[in-house]
């Protein structure tokens, strides 16, 4: 049975930053045979009986069973570029990747999965296979040395360890852009624009670092086993001019977490909860910055906690 890939838009009651990904231009010719046998669910489910492998939930292993999801998401990337993935699973986004990218580096961390990602993707000349944790790796020493290769990262993120994955890419990674599938709800949060019930400490964290965009989503029933929730794919991409000054960021973090650590307090009582001084000196300086005492934190865009951060300093 075919399964389609849904691209589709978000409500706009989302009010989300949405870009749409042509799902016509996700095939790489040359190697779309070994990436529809890599998403065969027959060969994947035959392949893993072989090796007597069982699928770990601690590990949040899901493989894709539809060929166009790793052909979309290699299509944004070519031959000038590095790309790490992490998390490779059974090789098919790997293979589709080797496929575009000038390299590739994938790393594993379950040993079980080594012998069939070496079979699965022998024929891939440009690929350096890793065995080992990402989150206990230097991702800058990883990359291949040649110059005119810039460095990227894809990769369909394991559930359970989004969050501190997200944390290592962007404070310990150059790379750019970051293309990543992960839990839908979980885009939609790193996604979201102010106001919004999506909008929080996620968001602004992620915004400090890059802009943020929903490619497209993928449903429940491309993978194996099938999640209980769907995915989307963003893609995450560095500014080129910091919006957060050099020596404001640290506290512009804090404001943040503080802020959003008692989300339904206004922000004068959450940040004097979080900061080292009085409520007066608080709500002193939010009206200094020219922000209403007795708004929440979930109501300022990052400019403001910025603003606070200057004068908080």
């Amino acid at each position: 049975m075919k399964l389609p890939l849904r691209v589709n838009p978000l409500p706009p009651s989302r009010r989300m930053r949405v870009e749409l990904v042509s799902a016509g231009k996700s095939v790489v010719t040359g190697g779309m045979a070994v990436t529809r046998r890599l998403t065969d669910l027959k060969t994947i489910q035959a392949a893993l009986a072989a090796s007597d492998f069982r699928f770990s939930k601690r590990a949040g292993q899901n493989f894709l069973i539809n060929p166009e999801i790793p052909g979309c998401m290699a299509a944004l990337f070519d031959k000038g570029q590095a790309v790490l993935e992490i998390g490779p699973g059974f090789g098919a986004l790997t293979h589709a990747l080797c496929q575009s990218a000038g390299f590739v580096v994938a790393v594993e961390s379950d040993f079980r999965l080594l012998p069939l990602l070496k079979e699965n993707l022998r024929d891939c000349t440009n690929l350096n296979l890793i065995q080992g944790d990402a989150l206990k790796l230097n991702l800058e020493e990883l990359f291949p040395n040649e110059k005119y290769l810039s460095r990227a990262i894809c990769s369909n993120l394991p559930y359970s360890i989004t969050s501190p994955l997200l944390t290592l890419i962007l404070e310990h990674s150059s790379a750019n852009p970051a293309v990543l599938m992960v839990q839908k709800e979980v885009a939609y949060r790193i996604c979201a624009l102010p106001g919004t019930p999506e909008y929080g400490a996620l968001t602004l964290f992620c915004l400090m670092y890059a802009s943020c965009e929903i490619l497209y989503t993928v449903t429940s029933e491309n993978f194996v086993p099938r999640p209980k929730v769907d995915s989307a794919v963003i893609r995450l991409k560095r500014h080129t001019t910091p919006l957060v000054p050099e020596g404001y960021f640290d506290l512009t973090k804090g404001l943040i977490r503080a802020a959003f650590a008692q989300r339904r307090k206004t922000l004068a009582n959450a940040l004097s909860c979080g900061l080292a001084k009085s409520k007066e000196e608080v709500r002193d300086g939010i009206k200094n910055a020219g922000i209403d005492p007795a708004v929440r934190g979930e109501a300022l865009a990052l400019e403001d906690y910025v603003r606070l951060a200057k004068i908080f300093s």
